[in-house]
């Protein structure tokens, strides 16, 4: 079995334990309040290793007042995984994981948190549930 296809199915496995929608471009995590948070996978090589960049959209760029961009960038340094970022004009929480090593425990933990912090954060900083 290749990396990608047993990080496919590790994926599976999470996805259906924890009653998240697996598609083809991600993970879509069901919150509470009827939110929700679309977890982005993009497979990439660095240093020849096989690795997965998971991002999630908080909000358009555009709409970031300076002194709210500044606190994104702040609050990087207190984040458990990943960080605030720049990506294609949004805003966004990301983290990379190396595939040969991801399991179940390490996915679950990463996509949570990532879901359920940029969720909090597209609230306060946008008010709405968009991604």
């Amino acid at each position: 079995m290749s990396t990608r296809e047993g990080f496919a199915t590790v994926c599976r496995e999470v996805c259906e334990e924890r009653g998240w929608e697996l598609l083809p471009s991600g993970i879509r995590v069901a919150l509470p309040g009827g939110r929700h948070q679309l977890i982005e996978l993009d497979f990439f090589e660095f240093a020849m290793r096989p690795l997965v960049r998971l991002s999630t959209r908080i909000g358009r760029e555009a709409e970031l007042s300076n002194a709210r961009f500044s606190l994104a960038l702040r609050l990087n340094s207190e984040l458990a995984h990943g960080a605030f970022a720049l990506q294609e004009g949004e805003l966004v929480m990301l983290d990379t994981l190396v595939l040969e090593d991801t399991d179940p425990g390490e996915l679950h933990a990463v996509v949570e948190y990532l879901a359920v912090t940029a969720d909090r954060y597209e609230d306060r900083l946008f008010g709405r549930d968009e991604h």
